[in-house]
């Protein structure tokens, strides 16, 4: 091993000296007997020396095939004058532009001379020995004597210490098989001219010229697809960095869209905290960490549930405890991603207090790291001067105003005194109204801000797409949905719970009217109808198969865009034009069966859209349980205010509705007439006729009193056989007619069921206000004149006396 400072000195020297010599002894010995041989090779190892080529970088020179060809051909200070020039013109060759150095040149032609003497004198010596024919053993071997020297010779041109061995394994191996090559290719150009009588040097240079064309080309291929390549791979790393910056950014934005945030206060914050750094004179380095912390700190609200964290008002202690675990959440969120430990130590911290009292660990002063302490008091900054759900933006002068008093409390005085002095500056700057004309100091933080002034303004102009809407739209949709159904739990009637359906719905698609249909033995029953346009559709129920809800039911199928004039019932009052023009149609089912649709008419044309058709099929999923449970608690309080037997109001009803009508007859000064009916005869009808036959006179009773009375009229059973009617308006010089038309109905039962005469009625009348202002009253006094009319012995089931004839005449009336 040659290692020492001197040896690696005199190694060179030794071997340019050597080489010299070896130069000048056979140069001084030179006579040039063969002419045309010795211009031929010279002129091929000028111009291979000057521009040929057959590898890269010249690992194997092209000058070695003259000089192999040469060897049989020339003498050895011929052969040693065609080195020591081809040496010289090659380092002159690689020396370009600059001049080249006497020890280079010295070295070059040291190098030529001591290789082509060794080459020519292993050619010889092996010469003598027999071989193969197809095996050319001389060229071969002074082709690996010029590779050994062309390798030492570098080695000693690079300098440093080196070993014959490692020379051996990196330099001289890989060629090998080249050079023998090399002597091949001398091998067959030699034959060639032996068989045409020609100079090998003629045969020889056409053929280098074709090589060092192929291989051009070959090369410049070669090097184009290398930058090709490498130009590939630079727009790959910065693409990959542009989509790590990017993925970043969309998870801040993502983040802070829970609590609807923008994506620009990102950006602000961002400019901040490297500008408030920048002017603080934080490293490069620690700038990159507090511009990713300043993107990933509220990482770990992820962790708070969204009622504590869009909570309007102020957070409960328990609520408060929890939102104080965000930033530690954040930093082991962050950790797990392998970010560095700077930003971890930021994040955690930004909610720390220079007066010791933040949370979560209560650091305190110069505890706190600086980029914490930065990035708090912009954070808090912007955050003033920003829209938030709980509150309006603060002017930034006013948001500069708190800041500043919380200097020496909350923040780091000298923070909060980069913003006094900068604030308006930054402001103007993050919004990109500072001019590029601006005169700066070279070396400020000024020339910094600017600088990062226009490099963040450039990312920083909102796009029509914002990656936020999606974020906020989806959230918003999702608070609607549980809203609604906060709203769909404290709503039992069917009118209460279409209000609520369409109040919330609307806030989600726009509509004109909402209609909810149910499906009841092949009908379609309207349930509700509501909105400004509710006028134009009938209430009545129609058949599943003609209207255009129905067809959702008969089809399972929900309609998009469909023509409102095709619903059943639908009458427009314009004849110019129809005044609602799309309809959007979604089933219903109900947990226990139930079938309905729920129908959004609208003014405009193809009003609605698939995203609309996808919002009111998950409103569908929410609303169908509520209008079904609103159906059951209808027919429940229906049952509780209905006489079961008859169809008619019972008691409980008749006393609500009496309550109402006088409470009404009394704001319009209007009368109210009470009448209390009770069938004379009744109890001999059970006894005789059995209680079965006593049901039905009690239903053929109740359907002609509905018959014969008003549709304003209110007609109930007080139970046995006694029915009031409430008849609003009621005269007393038309209270006989009425009473008489009364009575006509219970002697029809009678003939209609009992074949006979058997029954008559006893009615007692009493008027408001004529009679009693108060419901308790009136009944009492229209009680006891009915009593008062009653025949002597009905009360046991006698009959009153009628006559036959007038049987048709009473069942026409009451058929």
């Amino acid at each position: 091993m040659i290692k020492t400072d001197q040896r690696l000195q005199v190694l060179p020297i030794v071997y340019s000296i050597a080489g010299l010599a070896v130069c000048l002894v056979y140069l001084a010995q030179a006579d040039v007997t063969h002419h045309d041989d010795f211009l031929y090779y010279l002129l091929c190892g000028a111009i291979a020396a000057l521009g040929l080529r057959s590898t890269h970088r010249n690992a194997i020179p092209v000058s070695f095939l003259v000089l192999l060809l040469a060897i049989e051909d020339l003498s050895l200070p011929e052969l040693v004058f065609i080195a020591s020039l081809i040496s010289f013109l090659s380092q002159i060759r690689e020396s370009g532009r600059t001049r080249p150095r006497i020890l280079d040149l010295i070295l070059a032609i040291a190098s030529g001379s001591i290789g082509i003497a060794g080459a020519q004198m292993i050619h010889q010596a092996v010469a003598v020995i027999k071989f193969n024919t197809l095996f050319p053993a001389p060229l071969v071997a002074s082709s690996l004597v010029l590779l050994l020297n062309l390798s030492l010779a570098r080695a000693l041109a690079k300098g440093g210490s080196f070993s014959i061995g490692k020379l051996l394994l990196e330099e001289c191996r890989p060629l090998v098989p080249w050079f023998i090559g090399l002597a091949y290719l001398a091998s067959l150009v030699r034959s060639a001219a032996t068989l045409n009588g020609m100079n090998a040097g003629l045969v020889m240079l056409p053929m280098l010229f074709a090589l060092d064309s192929a291989f051009r080309a070959w090369f410049n291929t070669k090097e184009k697809h290398r930058e090709e390549l490498a130009a590939l791979q630079k727009r790959s790393l910065e693409n990959l960095a542009a989509l790590h910056q990017r993925t970043l950014e969309t998870l801040a934005v993502a983040i802070n869209g829970r609590d609807r945030t923008t994506q620009m206060h990102l950006r602000r914050v961002q400019f901040y905290v490297r500008a408030v750094g920048a002017e603080l004179k934080l490293s490069p380095e620690d700038l990159e960490h507090l511009n990713v912390a300043a993107l990933l700190h509220d990482i770990g609200k992820l962790g708070i549930p969204d009622h504590i964290l869009l909570k309007p008002g102020p957070l409960s202690p328990e609520e408060w405890e929890k939102m104080k675990t965000h930033p530690l959440s954040g930093a082991e969120m962050l950790a797990r991603m392998n970010f560095p430990e700077p930003v971890l130590q930021i994040v955690a911290t930004h909610h720390e207090k220079w007066d010791g009292k933040g949370y979560p660990r209560g650091l305190k002063g110069e505890e706190i790291p600086i980029g914490a302490r930065i990035l708090s008091a912009v954070d808090c900054l912007d955050a003033l001067a920003s829209d938030r759900p709980y509150r309006s933006a603060l002017t930034i002068d006013m948001a500069m105003d708190r800041v500043s008093r919380e200097e020496g409390r909350s923040f780091d005085p000298r923070v909060v005194s980069v913003l006094q002095r900068r604030y308006a500056e930054l402001e103007r700057m993050a919004w990109g109204e500072v001019t590029e004309n601006v005169a700066e100091t070279p070396d400020t933080p000024a020339q910094d801000l600017g600088k990062l002034s226009a490099s963040l303004n450039s990312e920083s102009k909102p796009a029509s797409d914002s990656i936020l809407d999606p974020i906020v739209s989806a959230r918003q949709e999702t608070q609607r949905l549980q809203t609604l159904a906060t709203a769909l739990t404290h709503s039992l009637g069917a009118s209460e719970v279409t209000a609520a359906i369409h109040q919330h719905v609307k806030e989600m698609i726009a509509h004109d009217t909402l209609a909810i249909y149910v499906s009841r033995d092949g009908e379609m029953e309207p349930i509700e109808i509501v909105g400004e346009n509710s006028h134009l559709f009938s209430r009545d129920a129609f058949p599943i198969e003609k209207g255009l809800s129905g067809r959702v039911v008969q089809h399972k199928s929900s309609i998009l865009n469909g023509d409102p004039c095709m619903e059943f019932g639908f009458n427009n009052d314009s004849v110019v034009v129809y005044k609602l023009q799309s309809a959007l149609a979604v089933l219903m089912k109900g947990p226990k069966g139930m079938l309905g649709v729920i129908t959004l008419y609208q003014k405009d044309l193809r009003a609605f859209n698939r995203d609309h058709l996808r919002l009111l099929e998950a409103v569908s999923l929410q609303v169908a349980p509520a209008i079904e449970s609103a159906l059951r608690y209808h027919d429940t309080e229906k049952m509780a205010v209905t006489d079961h037997l008859t169809g008619l109001p019972n008691a409980r009803s008749l006393e609500l509705h009496l309550h109402r009508e006088l409470s009404r007859a009394q704001r319009e000064d209007k009368t109210v007439g009470v009448l209390v009916c009770d069938l004379n005869g009744f109890k001999g009808v059970n006894d005789r006729f059995g209680h079965l036959k006593g049901n039905e006179v009690l239903q053929v009773v109740a359907k002609g009193l509905q018959d014969v009375c008003r549709k304003s009229d209110y007609v109930a059973r007080m139970g046995g056989d006694e029915f009031v009617i409430v008849s609003p308006g009621l005269r007393e010089d038309l209270s006989v007619s009425y009473v008489e038309r009364l009575q006509t109905v219970a002697r029809a039962a009678g003939w209609a069921v009992c074949n006979e005469q058997c029954l008559s009625m006893a009615v007692g009348t009493a008027i408001y206000p004529f009679d009693g202002t108060d419901a308790e009253v009136l009944l009492a006094e229209s009680d006891r004149r009915m009593y008062s009319a009653k025949p002597q012995g009905s009360r046991r089931g006698e009959p009153a006396p009628a006559e036959a004839p007038q049987r048709a005449v009473i069942e026409e009336q009451v058929s």
